[in-house]
C-alpha cells in the first residue's frame, strides 16, 4: 500500500511559501555570528546582482561574482537570519552518494554522463576542504577528513549497492578502489555495526556547516565593503521585468525586486532558494519541491567511544510506508560525531508524508525525533539501553527535484513566465548540497559572465529543453516519491 497520490500530488504543487518566520532552532545556530542579522540602514536601491539565499550556494555565487567581476554590485537577500536555511540546518555531512546511485545515473543519462556526475561531486567535496583551509576555518568549523560508512540493512540494499559500484569501477576504472567493500562480520567485529548485511568504506569529512558559510561572508563583507551587502529579514516577495510596465526597456536594471523593506533594481537575479524555489517561480512547483528532514544531536555519555575523527555513517533501507501510521520512513540515516563532545548528530525522515512534503520547518514532528532515538543505540548493539539525551532537535527544509538532480543555469522565460535574460538558478540538491552546492554556483557565475564552464559542471544539471520535457515534471516528482513506497 502506498500514500494517496492524490494527496502527494498537492504536496507537490503546492506553493511552498515563504521561509517560516519561527523556525526551530538548529544546534549549529545556537551561538548566532555577528552577521546573523547583518542589514543595511536601508537597502539598496540598484544592484548589478541580487542573490536570494545565503547558503552555501547563495555564498559560493557572491564571492565568485565579487572575485571575477572587480565592478560588480552584488546583494544577497535573506528572509531571515544569515545561513538559516538548508545549509545551517544540515547533517554537517561532506559526503556523496553517488556510489548507491551510479546504476540508476548510468542507465538514465548513459555511463559517460553519470562518470561527469561522480567527477563533480568529488571535486565539490575536494573544493569544499580548499575553501575550509583558504579561510583558516578547519577549527572553527570543527572539520574532519575521515571515512564515511556506509552500512545496508538489507541484503537487497546491499546487494544493489555491490551491483552499482561493479558497474561504476567497470564503466570508469579510475574510480576503482574509492569504496572498500565490507561484509556482514567485519562491519559488527571491526567497526561495532550491528544489523546490518554489509557495508562500504569511502572518502568524506564532516564540517559545521554554519560556522564556515558565516566565516566566509564576513571576510567578504570586509574585502567589498563598497560593493557587497547583506540584507537578512529581508523576504523577497516577487520578481518583476521593467517590460512588464515600459517598453522598450532602457534600464540597466531591469529587474524589479520587491522585498518587504521596498524594491530594489537589479540587473540579473540568482535563485539560491533550494526548496522554496517554487514561490517566486511558480512553473517551477512540482519540478522542485521541499522535503522537510528531522536532526537531533544525541548524548551517549559513556556507553560510546568518540569516533568523530575517523568515520561518520549512513544506514540504508528499503522505503517503507506503514498504512496503520501513515508513516514513511524514506531509506536513510545519516549520522556523525562531534571530535569534541562526543554528540552524535543523527538525521533521518520518518513521518507522515504531509510532513515530510513541506516547507515548514516551525516544528518538529515528535514521533520523527523519538524514532531517531530508538533507532541510533540499535547500530551500536545497545539495544535495550535507555535512549540517549536528546541535546537538540530541529527541521530543516531540502530541495528535491523530479530526477534527482540538482539545477543550475539560465532561467527560460518558458519558466520564468517574464523577459529578459538575467534570471538565474542553483537549486534542488536533494539533500547533499556539500556534494553539489560550492561547484554549482562556481559554475553558475561562469555561465553569468559568459566564460562557460568546459565539460565540468554536467550538462545533466542544465535546464535543457529535453529535460525539462519529459524528465523535470510533476508526473515524475509524483512517480518518484510514490513508486518505492
Amino acid at each position: 500500500m502506498e500514500p494517496n497520490k492524490d494527496l502527494v500530488a498537492k504536496l507537490v504543487m503546492a506553493d511552498p511559501g515563504l521561509p517560516r518566520p519561527n523556525p526551530t532552532q538548529s544546534y549549529w545556530q545556537h551561538i548566532p555570528h555577528e552577521l546573523a542579522n547583518a542589514q543595511s540602514s536601508s537597502l539598496p536601491t540598484e544592484r548589478d546582482f541580487a542573490i536570494i539565499g545565503s547558503g552555501i550556494t547563495g555564498l559560493a555565487v557572491a564571492k565568485s561574482l565579487l572575485e571575477q567581476h572587480p565592478a560588480a554590485t552584488v546583494t544577497v537577500l535573506e528572509a531571515r537570519t544569515l545561513c538559516s536555511g538548508a545549509t545551517g540546518r544540515n547533517g554537517g555531512q561532506m559526503a556523496a552518494n553517488v556510489g548507491e546511485e551510479y546504476m540508476h545515473l548510468a542507465e538514465t543519462h548513459g555511463p559517460e554522463m553519470a562518470g561527469k556526475i561522480v567527477s563533480f561531486t568529488f571535486q565539490n567535496l575536494q573544493r569544499m576542504q580548499e575553501l575550509i583551509k583558504e579561510y583558516d576555518a578547519v577549527e572553527s568549523s570543527e572539520m574532519q577528513q575521515l571515512q564515511k560508512l556506509r552500512a545496508f540493512l538489507t541484503e537487497d540494499t546491499f546487494r544493489d549497492f555491490k551491483l552499482s559500484i561493479t558497474r561504476l569501477e567497470s564503466d570508469h576504472p579510475s574510480w576503482k578502489g574509492l569504496y572498500t567493500i565490507l561484509d556482514k562480520e567485519t562491519l559488527i567485529k571491526k567497526y561495532g555495526i550491528h544489523g546490518a548485511e554489509g557495508g562500504a568504506l569511502l572518502p568524506a569529512g564532516t564540517v559545521w556547516p554554519y560556522r564556515l558559510v558565516t566565516k566566509v561572508f564576513a571576510a567578504l563583507m570586509k574585502k567589498y565593503p563598497n560593493r557587497f551587502t547583506i540584507e537578512t529579514s529581508t523576504p523577497v516577495q516577487a520578481v518583476e521585468h521593467e517590460s512588464n510596465f515600459v517598453t522598450p526597456v532602457t534600464s540597466v536594471f531591469p529587474y524589479i525586486v520587491r522585498t518587504t523593506r521596498g524594491p530594489l533594481r537589479a540587473g540579473n537575479v540568482v535563485y539560491c532558494t533550494n526548496g522554496y524555489t517554487g514561490h517566486l517561480i511558480p512553473k517551477l512547483r512540482g519540478r522542485v519541491h521541499p522535503f522537510k528532514g528531522t536532526m537531533t544531536v544525541q548524548d551517549p555519555g559513556k556507553a560510546m567511544p568518540n569516533q568523530g575523527k575517523s568515520f561518520s555513517w549512513g544506514f540504508h533501507y528499503p522505503v517503507t510506508y506503514d498504512p496503520a501510521t501513515k508513516e514513511s520512513g524514506h531509506g536513510l540515516y545519516y549520522l556523525g560525531q562531534s571530535a569534541k563532545t562526543g554528540y552524535f548528530y543523527l538525521g533521518g525522515e520518518n513521518a507522515r508524508i504531509e510532513h515530510v512534503v513541506s516547507a515548514d520547518d516551525s516544528f518538529v514532528d515528535k514521533n520523527s525525533v523519538i524514532h531517531l532515538q530508538s533507532v541510533l543505540p540499535q547500530f551500536f548493539g545497545k539495544s535495550g539501553t535507555p535512549p540517549w539525551k536528546v541535546v537538540s532537535s530541529w527541521s530543516g527544509i531540502m530541495g528535491f527535484s523530479s530526477d534527482g538532480l540538482p539545477l543550475v543555469g539560465q532561467l527560460p522565460t518558458s519558466l520564468t513566465g517574464r523577459n529578459g535574460e538575467g534570471e538565474w538558478i542553483a537549486a534542488a540538491f536533494n539533500g547533499y548540497g556539500m556534494a553539489n552546492c560550492l561547484m554549482s554556483g562556481e559554475a553558475l557565475v561562469s555561465l553569468i559572465l559568459g566564460n562557460g564552464t568546459g565539460d565540468w559542471l554536467p550538462d545533466a544539471y542544465g535546464l535543457g529543453e529535453k529535460r525539462l520535457r519529459d524528465i523535470l515534471t510533476a508526473p515524475e516528482s509524483i512517480k518518484a516519491l510514490t513508486s518505492k513506497l
